[in-house]
């Protein structure tokens, strides 16, 4: 992040702060909530500012007989999306609900004022596509959703991608996100890249941790790496077996992907 965008946010925190003084006195009983509403809604709006990478996925079920095709139909749309300048991500599932008949089409975005503007979908030639797409009898959409990333990196390199999604219990959204935050750090010092995700319209109030690797060896060495570690072991003795329980979310499962790879 740049200096400016820095300055920006500290402004920020310290005129959120200047805000909380100054209606200090309003802290009384039946003006409580209200103040605490009107704070949140301020931190939250930095938030999304400071974070601004979103995400639209759909996930598609395969129809038994058509894996070939459909592949072919996602490895066009990759291609397609290449050629006008889309940041498009599709991948097959390996494991979790649905299993390898489930691909999950991605579109990133730098902030949402590239998504408003994005017209990539506009072009005949893509029109053509979804029409011969939706036709084709080769998929059915299982679900769509919007996604906005709460830390400051995207994967740079997946080859594998471990998704395990929790829900923040009622009141504890922040305290999951530092949780997820000093746990990124644990598992980037082992090799993976971490990815940190909100889930939004269409979603389910989850948050997703995501964790990436360059290839499955790469994945295994991750693992082992981890498993060796004194403070993840003071953390799940039991490794490399875990214990999924949080006293401020509940464990939602997981399932993993694999990006289709087009030349």
């Amino acid at each position: 992040m740049n200096k400016e965008k820095q300055l920006t946010y500290f402004q920020l925190g310290i005129d959120i702060i200047k805000i909380y003084i100054f209606n200090k006195s309003l802290l009384k009983k039946g003006k409580t909530m209200k103040v605490k509403i009107f704070l949140t809604a301020l931190i939250l709006t930095s938030f999304s500012n400071l974070y601004a990478i979103e995400a639209d996925v759909w996930v598609y079920k395969v129809q038994p007989g058509h894996t070939e095709e459909a592949i072919e139909l996602f490895e066009e749309a990759i291609r397609l999306s290449r050629t006008a300048g889309r940041n498009t991500s599709i991948a097959q599932q390996t494991f979790g609900k649905g299993g390898e008949f489930n691909f999950h089409w991605v579109d990133f975005y730098d902030s949402p004022e590239e998504r408003a503007n994005d017209n990539a979908y506009d072009s005949a030639e893509f029109a053509d596509f979804i029409n011969r797409f939706y036709k084709s009898g080769a998929v059915t959409t299982v679900r769509s959703y919007t996604m906005s990333l709460i830390d400051d990196q995207l994967c740079e390199f997946p080859g594998i991608v471990s998704v395990y999604v929790w829900k923040p219990n009622p009141g504890e959204l922040s305290s999951v996100v530092e949780e997820f935050k000093t746990g990124s750090v644990l598992f980037e010092r082992h090799g993976w890249e971490v990815d940190l995700w909100q889930e939004n319209i269409g979603g389910r109030d989850n948050l997703q941790f995501v964790m990436c690797s360059k290839s499955r060896l790469d994945e295994a060495k991750s693992n082992a790496s981890l498993n060796s570690d004194e403070e993840w072991l003071s953390q799940q003795p039991n490794a490399p077996l875990w214990d999924s329980y949080s006293d401020n979310s509940k464990f939602m499962g997981s399932f993993e992907l694999e990006p289709i790879v087009v030349d």
